[in-house]
């Protein structure tokens, strides 16, 4: 029977077309932590492997009561070798579920997070605190260069804006002035223009702003969801309602597509997709099903193509993920040969897991510049 799944696997590969693989099984699909509490990744599109692909972080709620996806839970931030051996605590605080404690590697020894509300930069050998807190700020979803972008969402300390923290210096900075609504910052790889979320008349828009000179522009109507950047000029999302750049009568709901820096869809990327991930090197994409959706399923994607490759997961526990919003969140790994999710394994509980792609998707072969797979 493997060998049957393993064969359906190839021919959709090959064609794009057939039917898809049903949910891998428990050889290819490994539970990262070792606790069987709420565990979760951090935010969607964003590796948790370290830049050297050498070391895992995450997060686990040790003591979840309830699933309000607006309430503070103790959370605590963990890391492990990325063959799932030597995990170690690093530090305990709070957060919701939605992201984890927002946590993503600075470099090969560091990584921010956010903990009730502020950011801190830790060491990841010997978990001592190397910079902040700074407080009532968020972080971007990555940083690049050594470079944290963050935010203040609520309590404002300090003009408000987009701040660019340089983890070499010390330093922080005003990069972006911008006294509106700022959520989901996010930098190209060549570190010049940020995308982010913001608020225009009654809908919530996308902006982009020039690192370098700060200024900011602000799309026309609905941003994409879950927009991320697909190469240094041109960033990918799902289609929705008064999309900017799109007309739901040729372009269908909740499929991804990429758009230019001009607004402009260019490109049909794959079928239906809410949080989404690509792979660094364009070739594959992965996301679960839409928003509500159930049984909620994972599939994973060949660029260009409707149909998936394979079904990398379906389930009910619907609660968890829509109610409790510890999403799917998935990323790829830096070498493309895996995919990273939180899976929900009853109505309360979900967690951190990884999957094989071995014989899914193609090695890669060269690589786009995504900001994720490009932090030195």
């Amino acid at each position: 029977m493997a060998g049957l799944v393993f064969l359906v696997v190839i021919g959709c590969l090959n064609t794009g077309r057939a039917a898809p693989a049903k949910t891998p099984s428990g050889a290819r699909e490994r539970k990262i932590p070792l606790s069987d509490a709420m565990s979760s990744w951090g935010y969607y599109g964003v590796t948790p492997e370290s830049p050297d692909g050498k070391r895992l972080c995450y997060t686990i709620f040790p003591n979840p009561d309830g699933l309000a996806n607006k309430t503070l839970y103790s959370a605590e931030l963990w890391v492990a070798n990325i063959d799932g051996t030597g995990h170690k605590r690093l530090f305990k605080g709070k957060s919701v579920f939605h992201n984890g404690l927002n946590q993503s590697w600075v470099d090969n020894n560091h990584i921010v997070f956010a903990s009730n509300g502020d950011t801190y930069i830790i060491n990841a050998d010997t978990g001592k605190i190397a910079f902040g807190p700074f407080e009532g700020f968020l972080p971007g979803h990555y940083a690049l260069g050594g470079k944290v972008l963050m935010y203040q969402k609520d309590v404002f300390t300090k003009p408000r804006g987009i701040y660019e923290f340089d983890t070499a210096t010390g330093k922080l900075r005003l990069a972006i002035p911008y006294d509106s609504k700022i959520l989901h910052v996010q930098c190209s790889a060549d570190g010049k223009t940020i995308l982010f979320r913001t608020k225009k008349d009654t809908f919530d828009a996308l902006a982009k702003a020039n690192l370098e000179n700060g200024e900011v522009h602000i799309f026309p109507n609905e941003k994409p969801m879950h927009f991320q950047w697909f190469d240094e000029r041109t960033f990918f999302g799902s289609i929705v309602p008064r999309v900017t750049g799109g007309d739901p009568q040729k372009y269908p709901l909740h499929q991804m597509y990429r758009w230019n820096l001009a607004g402009e869809i260019i490109e049909h990327l794959a079928g239906e997709i809410c949080h989404g991930a690509a792979r660094a090197d364009g070739q594959y994409l992965a996301g679960e099903s839409w928003y509500g959706s159930n049984p909620i399923v994972m599939r994973l994607y060949r660029r260009d193509q409707i149909e998936p490759i394979a079904e990398i997961f379906s389930h009910n526990f619907t609660p968890v993920v829509w109610g409790g919003r510890n999403h799917v969140n998935p990323s790829f790994s830096r070498d493309g040969m895996r995919l990273y999710y939180n899976r929900g394994v009853s109505k309360t509980t979900s967690q951190a897991f990884c999957c094989d792609l071995t014989g899914w998707v193609e090695p890669m072969t060269r690589k786009f510049s995504s900001p994720p797979a490009a932090a030195k």
